[in-house]
């Protein structure tokens, strides 16, 4: 049995930390470790940690964000297969009986990911929720690849109900929208190398930027089976950030990414170009609607086609929505 090394980031989440940290004791072994970045927490954080006793490594570090804490993790953790658990999420049970040995059978394999499940606040809870993430209508056949019964690679554990998975390349996949929900993710350290690594310098997606990477690198397996609960409360997520912020974050992922990727754009060069036109056009619009102007005329240079006849359509609907407000 190969061991895992989980990480677990943190800021100021001792009110949900507790229950993450347990979740993770469920699923794993006495092989594997536990290490939880605190990425300069001042709630309690270290106090509650250390009640779990030598189980869990405790690392402290000034606050840099969720992608700095994650490389912490990274460098420090031991085993060559690395997991993550994010402080307001759970894991359930049988993720890493699922997971783990399909890593161990298919050493090819950068990374494994799964669908999740997501708990509301009155205990309901919602499974495959990934869909509701990625929005793509499409099956996983197409997604990523054919795929087969967990049961024709592997023993389903104790009564598991059989499930699909899917194994190919996700690189082109993930240049439109993310599928992977960190909690989910399952990477061999000695495939990925310096891949590894979540971008430090983005206010959100730092995950998404890091999933390209990973995705260039070979194949990957999902499996279509919940092996983690994402938690709906009301403190702050990154995936709440501004559409704004959102966008402009996504145009510097794919320019730094599939743009500069010499093979992937003679093949897909049209379609990344014209995802960049598509982003730029919303990026000065959402400049435009926040009063932004001085910053979106610098950046009309960068738009593609008929950028003045749909700039000059964007400044009319907001007249328009203008004057209807001061009615």
């Amino acid at each position: 049995m190969e061991a895992i090394s989980v990480i677990i980031p943190t800021f100021n989440r001792v009110v949900l930390l507790r229950r993450a940290i347990e979740s993770v004791l469920a699923a794993v072994e006495d092989i594997d470790e536990i290490i939880v970045v605190d990425d300069g927490s001042t709630d309690g954080t270290e106090a509650l940690v250390n009640s779990f006793g030598d189980r869990i490594r405790y690392i402290k570090t000034p606050n840099r964000g969720a992608g700095a804490a994650r490389n912490t993790g990274i460098k420090t953790s031991s085993h060559d297969l690395v997991a993550f658990a994010d402080s307001d999420d759970e894991w359930l049970p049988e993720k890493m009986t699922i997971q783990r040995p399909l890593m161990s059978a298919n050493r090819s394999l950068v990374f494994c990911f799964s669908d999740f499940g997501q708990l509301y606040p009155d205990g309901k809870r919602e499974p495959h929720y990934l869909i509701h993430w990625h929005e793509d209508t499409r099956g996983w056949d197409k997604i990523l690849g054919p795929g087969s019964w967990y049961s024709e690679i592997l023993p389903l554990p104790g009564d598991q109900t059989d499930f699909r998975v899917h194994t190919g390349s996700l690189y082109r996949a993930e240049l439109r929208t993310s599928y992977i929900n960190v909690n989910t993710l399952l990477v061999r350290k000695s495939l990925a190398g310096s891949s590894f690594y979540f971008a430090e310098d983005l206010p959100t997606y730092e995950d998404w930027d890091c999933f390209a990477k990973l995705s260039r690198l070979g194949i990957c397996a999902y499996l279509d089976f919940d092996t983690a609960l994402q938690r709906s409360h009301g403190g702050p997520r990154l995936t709440n950030s501004s559409t704004l912020i959102c966008t402009q974050t996504r145009i510097i992922s794919v320019l730094r990414n599939w743009s500069v990727d010499r093979d992937f754009m003679k093949l897909h060069g049209r379609e990344v170009n014209k995802l960049l036109a598509q982003l730029r056009r919303r990026n000065v619009g959402l400049l435009l609607k926040h009063g932004r102007a001085d910053e979106a005329r610098t950046l009309i240079p960068t738009l593609q086609g008929r950028y003045i006849e749909w700039l000059v359509i964007r400044i009319y609907v907001i007249l328009v929505r203008f004057l209807r407000w001061r009615r």
